[in-house]
């Protein structure tokens, strides 16, 4: 049976590359000559070639999927140099300068795990000590509250400063619940365990929107529409994690209805709204669609867009995200 499982796992990976092998000429020296400046940071030219904390991450994620140690290297050098601060977390936003010194609590947790997992592969003790002060400080972002239930809520702020509000609102964001970093973390500590476990078991099923608020009074969570590219990735990291996809197919039924009507995906889409934007979500969105629910208008749909997008960080990152399994 473990011989079947293991079997139709490699079958099903090996469709979905299938699928979305035409016209992709990317690779990992490709996407270094398009984002990778000065050898140091990556940019993102669709935002005035800023760079942020969450790019860092993925590049420095990357380095490590694709062991290149010297790569690597210079990003996590210029992003020590650079972005980090005295309590070790790091400001979100540079551009020639730091633009904003609050931290973005994804960018830090892909920091800290692609740390880890430098570590594993090239024994360097320099990482670890970085991953563990960088943790530590993480830890301080998770807040436990009960509900009306008695259960505890694992709410991950998604940084330092704000997401709070007078009318008692914490605004977590579930794309910074990202399942494979906490996984890994909670091999270690039950924090993050447990933190991961409430993203899986309380969050995941329901409607998902970019941003979620739990009200201290109600001591509940509900929506805060719209719903973008940015909670989208929680499929992306999902499938990367080898978790299973039914809670998030039933997260964005919603959405998938829509595009059965309609035959697009709306840049922003509002939840329970009859009228959406016309501006359509980007290429990699319907790939993540398509692996959720395996409609092959998703993947005509995605080779359409992808032909005229030629410099979408985002998207592109997640091409090359996308060939690895982190579970």
């Amino acid at each position: 049976m473990e011989k079947f499982k293991m079997f139709k796992k490699i079958f099903m990976v090996s469709l979905m590359l299938i699928n979305f092998s035409i016209g992709q000429e990317l690779d990992w020296q490709t996407y270094k000559n398009k984002y990778l400046k000065d050898g140091s940071y990556i940019i993102d030219p669709y935002n005035e070639n800023r760079v942020t904390s969450e790019a860092q991450g993925y590049g420095m994620l990357l380095s490590v999927l694709y062991k290149d140690k010297e790569t690597f290297d210079k990003l996590w050098k210029w992003t020590k140099n650079t972005l980090q601060r005295e309590d070790n977390l790091f400001a979100w936003h540079w551009n020639k300068e730091i633009k904003d010194k609050n931290n973005a609590t994804d960018g830090d947790i892909l920091i800290a795990y692609s740390l880890k997992k430098a570590y594993e592969i090239w024994r360097d003790n320099n990482y670890k000590q970085e991953y563990e002060k960088i943790l530590n400080s993480l830890s301080r972002l998770v807040v436990i509250i009960k509900d009306n239930k008695y259960s505890d809520n694992y709410l991950l702020l998604p940084a330092t400063y704000g997401f709070s509000n007078e009318k008692y609102d914490i605004f977590i964001f579930p794309s910074y619940y990202i399942n494979f970093a906490l996984k890994e973390f909670g091999k270690e500590f039950k924090l993050w365990n447990n933190t991961y476990s409430y993203f899986k078991n309380h969050l995941v099923g329901g409607k998902l929107t970019t941003n979620l608020k739990f009200n201290l009074i109600e001591k509940k969570v509900s929506l805060v529409n719209p719903a973008n590219l940015d909670v989208y990735r929680v499929i992306a990291y999902a499938y990367i994690s080898g978790d299973d996809l039914s809670g998030l197919k039933k997260s964005f039924s919603e959405i998938d209805n829509f595009f059965k009507e309609k035959g697009y995906i709306p840049f922003n889409y509002n939840f329970g709204v009859d009228n959406q934007e016309s501006r359509e979500a980007p290429f990699c969105v319907y790939r993540f669609f398509y692996i959720l629910y395996s409609d092959q208008k998703y993947s005509e749909r995605y080779k359409v867009l992808k032909e005229v997008d030629k410099n979408n960080y985002f998207c592109d990152t997640f091409e090359l995200l996308l060939n690895f399994r982190l579970d």
